[in-house]
């Protein structure tokens, strides 16, 4: 097919490219919205030039800022520390009191899934400290982007970061750089390690973690998509761990995929799930 037939920006125009980037980069557009995707793509690729999602490929093949810059558009990096306290409020109090520190003297293992440079991380790793200092607790984010990565591996946070942390908190667990410019304190650091992961491709652990925080990252993908991601999720949990989404989310059908629901944006995979099992 000539490059020429194609409409630009058009349905057609997309398939052709979601194909070639999923064997080129394996990248899955397909397990995205495809309307919602299409315009967020179409806006990138017009700002490099492209007049079209052909040209767009070839750009992204040539240049490797220009990939690099397409798969950051596929992540979201808009986040901060302690971002919807209100919802860590509940998590702290409420929904892991009875789970943490675990009874059996075993680490305390997190996932943060789509981490971003490391704000929910360290988030956690502060106020597990501020429960239970002395506990073994691992935290472990994970991403598709490896530049986001690099920037969690060497963690710095503005004053915009900081904004919902009291002033002991941010005294205590980071220190001003040059008064705008935040480091965690090793305290929180030897806590948390970060490591690439895509959410559609990769595999998953099998009963590693005790709790799963997923927040406001699969709104753009597909029903299909986010019930596999949710039946992982569900597998990578502990008996009686948790998964914990975003203020706006909510699982279709949670049951389905192995959880049953807490309350609001918490569900657990129930203790029982591994009698049936056996």
């Amino acid at each position: 097919m000539l490059i020429e037939s194609f409409t630009p920006f058009q349905e057609q125009d997309y398939a052709w490219f979601s194909t070639k980037v999923e064997a080129r980069f394996n990248v899955k557009l397909g397990d995205y919205k495809p309307d919602q995707m299409r315009r967020r793509l179409a806006a990138l690729a017009q700002r490099t030039g492209a007049h079209s999602f052909v040209g767009y490929f070839s750009t992204l093949e040539a240049d490797k800022e220009r990939l690099s810059q397409f798969l950051d558009e596929m992540t979201i990096n808009v986040t901060e520390l302690l971002r919807n306290p209100s919802l860590f409020d509940t998590l702290m109090n409420t929904v892991l009191p009875s789970r943490f520190p675990r009874l059996d003297g075993r680490e305390f293992k997190i996932w943060s899934a789509g981490c971003s440079y490391g704000a929910e991380a360290y988030t956690l790793a502060m106020l597990l400290y501020e429960r239970s200092a002395s506990s073994q607790v691992r935290i472990m984010g994970t991403d598709i982007d490896f530049s986001i990565l690099a920037r969690a591996n060497n963690p710095t946070f503005t004053k915009e970061d900081m904004v919902n942390l009291s002033d002991a908190q941010r005294s205590r667990y980071f220190f001003s750089v040059d008064g705008s410019t935040y480091l965690p304190q090793n305290l929180l650091r030897e806590r948390v390690q970060f490591s690439h992961h895509d959410l559609l491709g990769s595999q998953y652990p099998i009963e590693q973690y005790d709790l799963i925080l997923c927040r406001n990252v699969l709104i753009y993908f597909t029903d299909d998509a986010k019930e596999r991601i949710y039946a992982n999720f569900c597998k990578a949990l502990r008996p009686g761990g948790i998964l914990f989404v975003g203020g706006t989310e909510r699982l279709a059908d949670h049951a389905k995929a192995g959880f049953t629901l807490l309350r609001p944006f918490f569900y657990e995979k129930p203790l029982e799930r591994l009698a049936r099992a056996a």
